[in-house]
């Protein structure tokens, strides 16, 4: 806009001495006297250089402003940058720093639960604490994988499987994690014709981030389900909830980085993440060329979360 509102007099200006030259030669050709038309050709001309003087330096000092303006955004970029790394360096630290502690504690945590002569509220404080530190090393895994996104350095390693072994590995934990809630959880047969050339790690951190969020923000007797279709390009994957819900203006902003909806502004829900699992997943289908997107009808109508991927044709299989 800036640059638009320096180029106008300039543009003005252009536009002024055409117009001028356009009236003198009208007027030009209308005359008879060779005396006429010799003042008035030396009225033109002076008119010309006076406009062109005035045109030349607007120019002059527009270009001034244009240049002052690059160098000003070129130090912006430049300082955004420096700070882009430090941030990239203090999430590696954090990550690097918190790491060991974590398994250091998880371990006494685990010996403390197995001790015979522990009593039922000291097990109890353990369960707590091993929760804690399991909520703890999710954070770190997010935080490492935000500070590779950051880098540029998050990458994919391809690999041709079947998305049903996605699901057959992911299903066990997740029964538990529904049935520990009480929540009921429905999934489909996956078929056996949805091959993909992708990370099966990495999309296994999507479904399992979808499937968690879902039995997450879904209270005991609700429902979560799963389902899958494909066709000759894309396999369609859908997790349905009956949960809390997404506002519809949000179904967007819940993938950006540390963005908390709505609904997470409870005190007992903000707890429950940290807003940064869908940007990371994201990223994810984004780098195996494929789609993610939320929707919902509203805040107590539950949402729905898809994502799709390219599956190989089947004369590649």
């Amino acid at each position: 806009m800036e640059l638009l509102l320096i180029l106008v007099p300039a543009v003005l200006v252009v536009l002024a001495v055409s117009f001028l030259i356009f009236h003198r030669a009208v007027g030009f050709g209308q005359l008879n006297s060779a005396a006429q038309r010799e003042r008035m050709t030396a009225r033109a001309l002076e008119g010309l250089m006076r406009n062109f003087a005035v045109a030349e330096n607007t120019i002059y000092r527009n270009n001034i402003k244009l240049n002052n303006m690059a160098n000003k955004l070129q130090l912006s970029n430049n300082q955004l940058a420096r700070l882009n790394n430090m941030k990239s360096k203090f999430l590696s630290m954090v990550v690097h720093d918190v790491r060991t502690p974590l398994s250091v504690i998880r371990g006494f945590s685990d010996l403390f639960a197995r001790d015979p002569s522990a009593n039922d509220k000291q097990r109890t404080m353990s369960k707590h604490m091993g929760s804690a530190v399991d909520r703890l090393n999710r954070l770190v895994s997010d935080l490492t994988d935000l500070a590779m996104i950051e880098s540029g350095k998050l990458k994919i390693e391809p690999a041709v499987f079947n998305f049903c072994e996605v699901v057959d590995e992911l299903m066990p934990a997740i029964e538990i994690s529904a049935q520990t809630k009480g929540v009921v959880l429905k999934y489909d047969q996956i078929g056996r014709d949805a091959v993909i050339d992708g990370d099966k790690f990495r999309i296994s951190q999507v479904l399992q981030n979808l499937m968690a969020n879902a039995i997450k923000f879904t209270p005991g007797g609700g429902l979560v389900e799963l389902k899958t279709r494909n066709d000759k390009c894309w396999i369609y994957v859908y997790v349905k909830d009956s949960g809390i819900g997404i506002h519809p203006s949000e179904t967007r902003k819940i993938f950006e980085k540390f963005y908390q909806a709505e609904y997470q502004k409870d005190d007992k829900l903000t707890k429950l993440g940290w807003g940064l699992g869908l940007s990371i997943a994201l990223e994810i289908i984004s780098l195996h060329k494929g789609e993610i997107a939320a929707e919902s009808r509203g805040l107590g109508h539950g949402s729905t979360f898809w994502f799709k991927l390219p599956i190989q044709p089947m004369a590649e299989q």
